[in-house]
């Protein structure tokens, strides 16, 4: 089969692969749509995240959707034919973190396109059967590989709550950020504001529900939103871009006892904040590790119209063409929010 291989920095390849069959308990997908994530991009541009590093060559993505081909031996509830998304994380379900519902943490998870796990841009995949996750037919491809960013968000809002009446305001308009915006929207935040440094970007969060939207290339973000929160700041703030800057930005916004959900993933290894001004506003932080239980939520916010995610697919490629679609990506080019890889076309 062809596959998308990421080689080195910057070296990704569409290359000849195995094609892999179900095993027991396993389930073979042809991969229909698969999105270009920011994590994907930080191991395009940079070969790690941390502590994860890219050693060997690797098939890239991970959110994904497709049809069912094939069934492994003991699998049940699933038929070949059925349309499904693709939950990237398989966890062991024997440690203590997934056997008290928490696998999204769970230390021995294998995640798809993160080493040395292969990904989902290629034409077929072989993934458990609990990862496989069956949608309505009214769900495109594209729609069900949202889910998975879609996910994040709902689980975000989850861990920190959104209480009805109260201020959120969101730090990065890109998918995980609108995704984040529609969970205050839908928790019933009474006013939302978002900021980014894309004109475009902040353009859709209006379109999608924001009531304010701070283009922070123009405007010091911290003074506006005080300005529309008549110096209160903003009770709840999720924090969803890919930079250092994000964090410090978050908990400015917040106001006294606020809550700063941090769900961004920075390029950089560590942040630099004031210690002071967060400490004397006694915020409450919560970091965001990936999702957890969080797909069939998704799955009803999107089949009952209520959430978007249509509307973030702005490029879609072939695998011949996904590399150009990760230098977009990652020089936010061409008005791109998501960009879509097809590897079955």
């Amino acid at each position: 089969m062809k596959a998308l291989v990421l080689h080195a920095v910057r070296d990704l390849r569409v290359d000849e692969w195995p094609e892999p069959e179900a095993g027991p308990g396993q389930v073979k997908v042809r991969v229909r749509a698969v999105g270009v994530c920011g994590s994907d991009v930080h191991y395009y541009t940079h070969g790690r995240i941390g502590d994860q590093v890219v050693r060997e060559p690797m098939i890239v993505g991970h959110e994904g959707a497709g049809e069912i081909v094939d069934l492994g031996d003991g699998v049940t509830g699933l038929k070949v034919g059925q349309r499904v998304t693709l939950e990237p994380a398989h966890s062991c379900g024997q440690c203590e973190w997934c056997r008290t519902g928490k696998p999204n943490v769970c230390p021995n998870v294998k995640f798809c396109s993160t080493p040395p796990n292969n990904g989902l841009m290629c034409e077929f995949a072989v993934l458990s059967a609990e990862q496989c996750i069956p949608i309505p037919d009214a769900l495109s491809f594209e729609e069900a590989a949202m889910l998975e960013p879609l996910q994040v968000s709902v689980h975000a809002a989850n861990l920190v709550g959104v209480v009805p009446g109260e201020t959120a305001a969101v730090v990065g308009a890109g998918c995980i950020g609108l995704g984040c915006m529609e969970m205050a929207r839908a928790g019933g935040a009474s006013r939302i504001i978002v900021t980014d440094k894309l004109g475009y970007r902040l353009d859709l969060a209006r379109d999608l529900g924001a009531d304010e939207t701070v283009n922070v290339s123009e405007e010091d973000p911290a003074d506006a939103v005080l300005r529309l929160t008549d110096g209160r700041g903003a009770n709840l703030v999720f924090e969803c871009t890919n930079k250092a800057a994000g964090a410090p930005q978050a908990y400015d916004l917040a106001g006294i006892g606020g809550r700063v959900c941090l769900v961004g993933i920075p390029e950089e290894d560590e942040i630099c904040v004031d210690s002071h001004r967060p400490r004397r506003k006694e915020l409450r932080v919560q970091y965001v590790r990936r999702s957890r239980h969080a797909a069939h939520q998704a799955i009803t916010l999107v089949a009952n119209g209520q959430v978007d995610v249509a509307r973030w697919v702005t490029h879609r490629v072939g695998l011949a063409e996904a590399k150009k679609a990760f230098e977009m990506v990652s020089k936010y080019a061409d008005g791109v929010l998501k960009a879509v890889v097809l590897p079955s076309e």
